[in-house]
């Protein structure tokens, strides 16, 4: 813009826009002249230091009502009863004093050491969850605008040889410094000029704006209109009066567009100015779009020292030259699905952090939570941009502390320790003659956390459908010294009598109980659940069984004369006597292998099968049939070598010395 005083006093303003006619305003120098534009704002100066942090303002809401209590789990199993101390000696009475004297009375005996507590038994179930309060709406996604495509990238041309390096010339001597010239006298100053006349100031104006004093020119981005009222000149922005719907169509791949509008979009433009609308086009306001990851949950301990949890977010700010907040916040859950409860501020950044493209922010937090298989750590980062327009968004993350490793138990073993009774052809460690139960159990424990002590391990039995601590002899073994990772080997328990005692049921008469017999080894750790691993089952059988003997039992013999024959057995496959645990049904062969050689005259082979099945076929080394060559006597109740009665059908033969190096097969 000029301001022009003409010699007749008149005042002329000349306003000129950009690619527009210029506008010429003229008035007398008595009336004033004012030009009423809309204010150009300046370049936006640099961005202030911050100010300091307010101080913090009250806490929040009050806190929301407790969620039911979960059902109580039912009760743990028994914990391992320690070994009973041994009651201390009794101290000898004292000597009777004289008459009206009474003697010293003896040193009482010390008391004996109090056993060790048994184990707690194992925690009960936790309660059933509370229900998870309904997830709020999530607002409208804005459109993403079309991407433009992608030109085609030129051939590269080849790149020609790089020639050789030339020799570098000599470096010619340094010329000699000439001498400094004479410095000239300084001439006589000028006289100074007269000061010309000040000219008319002007004003620019916008109405309701600030005024512009005195510019030299100003230069339009608006469409405007002139109205001159009362000698003031006042240039007005004009306003569009509707919508219009954009009309720029594609061309092929090219995606053309008015800012932020695509051919077809409704520009709304009515009653806004040029600038609003051109500013309107060129700014879509996005919200953020933030990400949050949780890393390791926290490893299994107790107490929680140092259970800390990594989480990584990225704020999303998506507007350029934007900036803002975001906040890290954690709640402990019961579950994946994200709790209702008050959430803890973990960490908090300002806009020198929060801003367009700026990178990820990692932050650790101590949960100081002790493990629990229900414990879900949940994380969630809440992001704002200051840019008009958008909202608040938050992204959600949890993770679950690792697995707990229960202590182990390893090389478990099962030995027959009855030395004192030849145990039946077959006899094994799990497959025996009914009565011989007693057993040596060997077995390892390792300790596999660093936080979960061990405290001990123990015995147990399967008694009907309930597994029953062995009390007598006690089975507990303390195991408090047990370091992690280190495993405490070869811990013996040997049953080595026919009764245990045990928890709850009390004596047990071993040889009463059914097969299969049933042990297992508990291991109790200070926060984690017992551990229970079984030994390999005990398999009881009856045996059959072959002798010879010069007694001649018959059909009217009582139960305890045939008792009397069958302990005469002797020794076991010794060429005269058999004595062999039978796994299959009765009767069955006996073996064809065996011969039976009559040392001594005048002895009859008897054969022993446990149960009342008959023989039906006997044949003498495998081809004769022989059976008539005995006479059933019948069914009696006999002992066996380990006490254990039960009914047995008797065979005898009708001769002394009748076999003599043969063998029998028997079905």
């Amino acid at each position: 813009m000029s301001i022009v005083v003409t010699e007749s006093g008149n005042i002329s303003v000349t306003v000129v826009q950009k690619g527009q006619p210029a506008i010429k305003v003229s008035a007398p120098t008595e009336n004033p002249v004012t030009v009423s534009i809309p204010g150009v704002r300046g370049v936006q100066g640099p961005k202030g230091e911050q100010g300091p942090i307010g101080p913090t303002g009250p806490a929040g809401g009050p806190v929301g009502p407790t969620g039911p209590t979960g059902a109580t789990g039912p009760s743990g199993a028994d914990g391992i009863i320690g070994v009973d101390g041994a009651t201390g000696a009794t101290g000898a009475t004292g000597a009777t004093g004289t008459t009206g004297a009474t003697g010293a009375t003896g040193t009482t005996g010390a008391t004996g050491a109090t056993g060790q507590t048994g184990a707690d038994g194992a925690d009960g179930l936790n309660g059933a969850d509370g229900a998870t309060g309904a997830t709020g709406a999530t607002g409208a996604t804005g459109t993403t605008g079309a991407t433009g495509a992608t030109g085609a990238t030129g051939q590269t041309g080849a790149t020609g040889q790089t020639g050789a390096d030339g020799t570098n010339g000599a470096d010619g001597a340094t010329g000699a410094t000439g001498a400094t010239g004479a410095t000239g006298q300084t001439g006589a100053a000028g006289p100074t000029g007269a000061t010309g006349a000040t000219g008319v100031v002007g004003s620019v104006f916008q109405e309701g704006g600030p005024t512009a004093s005195n510019p030299d020119a100003i230069e339009f981005n608006s469409v405007f209109g002139l109205t001159v009222t009362e000698g003031r000149a006042v240039v007005d922005q004009e306003r569009f009066t509707q919508n219009y719907v954009l009309n720029i169509p594609n061309e092929g791949s090219i995606i053309k567009s008015f800012g932020k509008y695509l051919n077809g979009d409704t520009v709304p433009s009515q009653g806004k100015t040029a600038i609003e609308v051109l500013t309107d086009a060129f700014q879509d306001a996005v919200n953020p779009s933030p990400t949050i990851s949780v890393g390791t949950g926290p490893d299994w301990q107790h107490p929680a020292t140092a259970s800390t949890i990594s989480v990584t977010v990225n704020f999303g700010i998506q507007n350029v030259g934007a900036d803002g907040s975001a906040t890290i916040q954690y709640q402990l859950g019961t579950s994946s699905s994200i709790p209702t409860g008050s959430w803890t501020n973990v960490v908090s950044y300002t806009d020198s952090d929060v801003f367009y493209n700026a990178p990820s922010k990692t932050a650790s937090y101590n949960t100081n939570v002790a493990y629990s298989a229900s414990n879900y750590f949940h994380f969630r980062v809440l992001v704002t941009d200051n840019t008009t327009g958008t909202t608040q968004q938050i992204r959600y993350d949890y993770v679950t502390a690792q697995s707990f490793n229960s202590p182990e138990v390893l090389d478990q073993q099962i030995t027959r320790i009855n030395s004192s009774i030849p145990a039946a052809t077959n006899t094994t460690s799990t497959v025996r003659e009914y009565g011989d139960v007693q057993t040596g159990l060997r077995y390892d424990v390792k300790r596999e956390e660093a936080y979960d002590p061990v405290n001990g391990s123990a015995i147990q039995i399967k008694i009907g459908s309930n597994w029953r601590q062995i009390t007598a002899p006690s089975s507990a073994y303390v195991l408090t010294g047990l370091s992690n990772n280190s495993t405490e080997q070869d811990i013996l328990f040997n049953i080595s009598t026919d009764s245990i005692t045990v928890i709850t049921d009390g004596v047990i008469d071993l040889t009463a109980e059914p097969s299969p017999h049933e042990y297992r080894v508990l291991v109790d750790s200070q926060y984690g659940a017992t551990r229970y691993v079984e030994f390999n089952d005990i398999n009881y059988y009856y045996s059959y069984q072959v002798c010879f003997d010069t007694t001649a039992l018959s059909t009217s013999s009582t139960d305890s004369e045939v008792q009397a024959v069958y302990d005469a057995f002797g020794g076991d496959d010794n060429g005269n006597n058999e004595r062999e645990i039978k796994t299959g049904s009765y009767p069955s062969s006996i073996g064809s292998t065996n011969s039976y050689t009559v040392q001594t005259t005048n002895k009859y082979m008897y054969i022993f099968y446990p149960g009342t099945n008959t023989i039906s076929t006997m044949n003498l080394d495998g081809v004769s049939p022989t059976l008539g060559a005995f006479t059933n006597i019948g069914t009696f109740s006999l002992r066996n070598r380990y006490g254990v009665i039960t009914t047995y059908r008797v065979y005898k033969s009708n001769s002394t010395n009748a076999f003599n190096n043969n063998f029998l097969q028997i079905g």
